[in-house]
């Protein structure tokens, strides 16, 4: 594990992975704003996971400086606490990330006991609510107010089917 050419490799395969979460974070979120829905960073299991990542590399590239014979003295000072500051940071953000993941888990298990069901990209996204803004964004009043009836009405037969399933109708 001390072997410099082992560690570049590990730093150059979490940054690579570093990248990868980021990206697809940052079009997670793009995509979520474009409908609508405001998706707040630390709630975003990807960005959290490629920040994590990136830290990691940068244990990884200061374990392998501090190991550096080239490397003066003086320089060493600095390059320990900063080791040592980075690998904290990424522990937390470890929790972070198995903490959202846990609440993300939570939250679509809840929706889908709804009967709504939430497609892979939606992280924790609820489908209905985005249609919903985008259908009334676009509609007159009149439209609105049939559409809404329409709502009520299969809300009410939906109950009385749950009630006729249950055997109280």
């Amino acid at each position: 594990m001390n072997n410099p050419q082992f560690l570049s490799i590990f730093s150059a395969v979490f940054l690579a992975l570093a990248g990868y979460n980021l990206y697809t974070g940052y079009k997670r979120v793009r995509d979520a704003r474009i409908h609508g829905v405001n998706i707040k960073w630390r709630k975003q299991i990807n960005l959290l996971t490629g920040t994590e990542y990136l830290l990691l590399a940068l244990v990884f590239l200061l374990s392998i400086e501090y190991r550096n014979p080239a490397v003066p003295a003086s320089l060493r000072n600095i390059l320990l606490p900063l080791y040592l500051f980075f690998l904290v940071a990424a522990a937390v953000l470890a929790g972070l990330v198995i903490r959202q993941g846990i609440l993300n888990t939570r939250a679509l298990r809840a929706q889908s006991r709804n009967t709504v069901v939430p497609s892979a990209k939606s992280n924790g996204t609820s489908a209905t609510h985005v249609e919903e803004l985008e259908t009334n964004a676009t509609m007159s009043e009149q439209q609105r107010a049939a559409y809404m009836e329409r709502r009520r009405e299969r809300r009410r037969n939906a109950a009385a089917a749950r009630r006729r399933r249950a055997g109280k109708a």
